[in-house]
């Protein structure tokens, strides 16, 4: 995907001298690379907006420069004897043009033209034509990782849950959560549904029927939270939305190297640590390049467990690698051949109970959880003219295995097991052209398989009985398409569709009764449209209605098999947002409604045991707002809300006649507050940061089972960053206040009936860190 248009997060350095403030250039280090990479780091480094007029031009080869360089001179160098050129529309503004068939001189001041554009804007790379933000028709989240604090980069999307509150997860605990966008929350267990929420690793899908993948946020470039539904784009399983990461590409130009590591000590619990590194290997200069990331930490437990004496029980270990191959035989092709290995291992489950001391519970046995992932990807894009061909190949080997403990007392200890083993093959390739007007095309198809075979045991611990699991394999193909055209200086219009064909096979395994059904087969059409107007460069108001679905499959309830049909959303979408990016003052608010049909829902039954049936039909209301303010220079304020209402408006039988019938796991209300100053002190940039987090109340599930309640909690953090030399140190605090919020009300599903199960915050937890680079 292409970074249109990029822009800036941080200011420009300024510097003292003769006792007055005077500016300085600043000091660039841009590898060699495409246009699109150059102006988002040059943006980032300086502290400037760069806009790009003309997408055609994002794929331009420059060489790199090194050096304290004023951005005209190094605009000026990097852009000389190609067809791009530059103007200045301020000191603090430029625009990338086509260069017009004679000289053309570099003037400062240059007046805007009177496009309707803004002069600069964040590009929605997940757009897949690279839509800058301002007039991309939607509501997207934009994340960047440098703002993620470093004791938070192996808790993957929790950092994300913290930072983003339309952006929802469980919290069973690391690699067994499922994520939620918008309030669009199935159920709070896992099972052989697929995800609402899809995401992705650059252009390659990670997941399907799995719980999220958590993967470790080190190296990544920049985080889209796109909300949905997503089913044009992306088709089925986008119903909520699509979370990309998107990780740094491997440097063609120049080595280079990274270490950091840290040390955390918890309140009432054991210690942590954590470690990366990361290198970057140019192998041919300007042709081939490799860029590999290590990391490992360890989460010391908190959770005691007096009745069989042990302490800290809860501990995690997540360890991982991955690297990217880039080889670039000519100016217009890019081949990247990218490779995933991560395993998270959970000695013992993270939940409490009501009735003991604080941070305690009994059980019989321990409840180990382990996650193992692999991804293999292959990505090759091609510029024909104005145009991008983009293909994009994986395979993932997706392992979770589960422990629960079904104990009905210490004497007789019971172990229910599951083992689910997943195997995603997904191929994208597509087509696409912006023009320099604001218009874009997309055109593309996807081939997708899925094979998801969960086995489960129920006995006492070495016995291993079998009892019924299930095989669900979906296999799609997919022709996809979407434009916008420029009806009006002011106004766009979007429109497109997807067409999907499913072939869906369910198997019984460790088969007791019921039958296995025929091969399905289904054809689905999910449409998408879209509005724009601008009436200045800096507001947008746009309104959006888009579709996506989840095909159905196969689950067990107690010892029958049966089926669960698929479900469907329709959304429609208001929105205005105000302000550029250099903006001091910049507000995005939104309205959404969302109706969904025959939702399919992960449960379980009095026993404890899991199951997936469809649970009726529902609607969500959605409000969300957010505001960044720069009062003065060197500080940052930002603020999101996000409010929902929701109900099972149409229940299906045996979930009707509940007292509240909102759907799970989504809080009513969801804000946060984030600060963050930086400062010269002694010639060293000092950055100091602090965040509160509030998590309203929702429920657990849908049915008087899971009629139990959870949240209404604050999640507070201050963290503190200072360079000496090559090294940065950094301090962090998270749960200032050592507080108790019950984030979740299970922790095992056989216990779930006597409602006393309560996930506890972290409890208080300080780390110190340092980072060198090299």
């Amino acid at each position: 995907m292409r970074l249109l248009v990029a822009a800036t997060a941080t200011m420009a350095v300024l510097a003292s001298a003769g006792g007055a403030a005077v500016a300085r250039p600043p000091a660039l280090a841009i590898p060699a690379g495409d246009l699109q990479s150059a102006i988002l780091a040059i943006g980032a480094q300086a502290g400037v907006t760069i806009g790009l007029t003309d997408p055609a031009l994002a794929g331009i080869l420059l060489p790199a420069i090194h050096g304290r360089i004023p951005v005209a001179q190094a605009l000026r160098r990097l852009l000389a004897g190609t067809p791009a050129d530059f103007v200045a529309v301020d000191a603090a503004t430029f625009r990338i043009v086509r260069r017009a068939a004679g000289p053309q001189a570099h003037r400062q001041p240059v007046a805007p033209p009177p496009s309707p554009a803004p002069p600069a804007a964040i590009v929605v790379t997940g757009s897949k034509r690279g839509a800058p933000l301002a007039d991309y028709i939607g509501s997207v989240a934009l994340v960047d990782p440098a703002t993620i604090r470093p004791d938070r980069l192996t808790h993957g999307s929790d950092a994300l849950v913290e930072q983003v509150p339309v952006l929802s997860s469980t919290h069973l605990g690391p690699g067994r959560n499922k994520l939620f966008v918008r309030g669009i929350a199935d159920s709070s267990f896992n099972g052989p549904t697929q995800a609402t929420v899809g995401q992705y690793l650059g252009e390659v899908r990670l997941n399907y029927s799995a719980p999220d993948p958590d993967l470790a946020l080190y190296d990544i470039a920049s985080v889209e939270i796109l909300e949905g539904p997503q089913g044009t784009l992306y088709g089925a399983g986008s119903l909520g939305g699509i979370v990309r990461l998107v990780p740094t590409p491997p440097d063609l130009t120049r080595a280079s190297a990274e270490i950091a590591a840290g040390g955390s000590l918890t309140a009432h619990g054991a210690p942590s640590g954590d470690g990366s590194a990361i290198v970057n290997l140019p192998l041919d200069r300007d042709r081939l390049g490799l860029r590999v990331v290590a990391y490992g930490g360890i989460d010391g437990g908190y959770i005691d467990d007096p009745s069989r004496g042990l302490k800290d029980i809860n501990r995690t270990t997540t360890d991982g690698v991955r690297a990217t191959l880039r080889f670039r035989p000519a100016s217009d092709w890019t081949i990247d051949l990218g490779g995933v290995v991560q395993g998270i291992d959970s000695r013992d489950g993270q939940y409490a109970e009501r009735g003991l001391s604080p941070l305690q519970r009994d059980s019989v046995i321990a409840q180990p959880f382990d996650n193992d992932y692999k991804l293999g990807s292959l990505t090759v894009r091609h510029d024909i003219g104005a145009a991008t061909l983009v293909s994009a190949t994986s395979i993932v080997r997706h392992d979770v295995d589960s422990v629960y403990d079904a104990s009905a007392s210490p004497d007789t200890p019971l172990r229910y097991q599951e083992k689910d083993r997943i195997t995603l093959l997904t191929n994208e390739t597509r087509l696409s052209r912006s023009y320099a007007d604001g218009s874009s095309w997309v055109i593309g198809t996807e081939l997708l398989r899925s094979a998801d075979a969960l086995t489960r045991t129920l006995g006492p611990p070495g016995t291993d009985d079998r009892i019924a699991g299930t095989r669900n394999v979906a296999e799609q193909a997919s022709l996809f398409g979407e434009a916008t055209l420029r009806l009006a200086p002011r106004w766009f219009a979007t429109a497109g569709g997807r067409v999907d064909y499913t072939r869906l096979v369910d198997t019984t395994l460790d088969h007791i009764s019921g039958s296995d059904g025929p091969h399905r087969h289904a054809v689905s059409f999910l449409p998408s449209a879209g509005l724009l107007w601008k009436p200045s460069s800096r507001l947008s108001v746009y309104a959006r209605y888009e579709e996506a679905d989840r095909p159905g499959g196969l689950s067990v309830q107690g010892a029958v098999t049966q089926r669960f049909e698929g479900d469907s959303v329709s959304s429609w979408e208001a929105g205005i947002r105000w302000g550029a990016p250099h903006d001091r003052l910049r507000v995005t608010v939104a309205v959404s409604y969302t109706h969904w049909e025959d939702i399919q829902a992960d449960l379980v039954d009095a026993a404890g045991l899991p199951y997936t049936t469809n649970i009726g039909s529902g609607r969500i209301v959605g409000v969300e707002a957010n505001a960044s303010w720069r009062p003065l220079a060197g500080l940052d304020i930002e603020t999101a809300l996000f409010v929902d209402d929701s109900d099972l408006s149409r229940p299906a039988p045996g979930f009707a006649g509940e007292d509240d019938p909102s759907l799970p796991n989504i809080a009513d209300s969801l804000g946060r507050v984030g600060i963050s100053y930086s400062f010269d002190l002694a010639g060293r940039t000092v950055a100091l940061s602090g965040s509160a987090h509030y998590v309203g109340r929702s429920r657990l599930g849908v049915g008087p089972i899971l009629d139990l309640h959870q949240g209404r909690y604050v999640e507070t953090a201050l963290g503190a960053s200072l360079p000496v030399g090559r090294v940065t140190v950094s301090l962090d605090a998270t749960n200032l206040f050592d507080a108790r919020g019950d984030i979740f009300a299970l922790g095992n599903p056989f216990g779930v009936l006597a409602a006393r199960q309560i996930t506890p915050q972290r409890p208080r937890t300080i780390r110190l860190g340092a980072a060198l680079r090299f």
